[in-house]
């Protein structure tokens, strides 16, 4: 009972210490941090809040999800495209990609090509190459949905400060290029 009351006494004072804040002094192990303040844990919790309370409520005006929205976006930006390289680049999971793809295809929003044989890569012993581009009626979507979600994402950064935004932006430029981009689940 004394070494839970010394160890509770122990926290305090490092919350204290630290205002309340428990990764002013997280050290090389990190001891004293639990699931509620793991960065990853924080991280995700924030992303899903922005996904469910801002991104999908400007998207259903649309008939769009999440995942759809990502895909069309990333095909825009990058196409013509591999789908190995959109999957790579969106973050998304290759199943979750593959089976959003397929709706998008039936949809009429992005349509695929294998590419031929002679136009692949030297030492390319994958599966043929799967390349995406957005159609007319994908790329005409696209641009109506585009500025809703500028507008949202701007009010979103707008609760920071200039100074929040920068340091924000720089904060997760350091850490991604920490982390790189290997593959990572959602565990912490």
């Amino acid at each position: 009972m004394a070494a839970k009351t010394k160890a509770r006494k122990s926290r305090v004072v490092a919350k204290k210490k630290s205002g309340g804040d428990p990764w002013s002094d997280v050290g090389d192990r990190g001891s004293h941090l639990h699931i509620g303040h793991f960065l990853t844990f924080q991280l995700i919790r924030l992303a899903n809040a922005a996904k469910s309370n801002v991104t999908r409520r400007y998207l259903a005006d649309f008939g769009l999800s999440v995942p759809e929205w990502r895909l069309l976006a990333m095909t825009i930006r990058f196409q013509p495209v591999r789908f190995s390289e959109l999957v790579a680049n969106s973050s998304m999971d290759k199943g979750q990609a593959s089976r959003t793809l397929h709706g998008m295809i039936k949809r009429g929003y992005i349509a695929t090509k294998s590419q031929a044989p002679g136009a692949r890569k030297a030492g390319d012993t994958a599966a043929v190459p799967v390349i995406l581009t957005v159609t007319a009626k994908g790329r005409a979507l696209y641009k109506t949905v585009l500025p809703v979600a500028q507008r949202n994402q701007a009010k979103l950064l707008q609760k920071l400060t200039r100074d929040e935004r920068r340091t924000l932006y720089s904060v997760l430029s350091k850490l991604f290029s920490a982390i790189g981009t290997q593959s990572m689940d959602e565990d912490e």
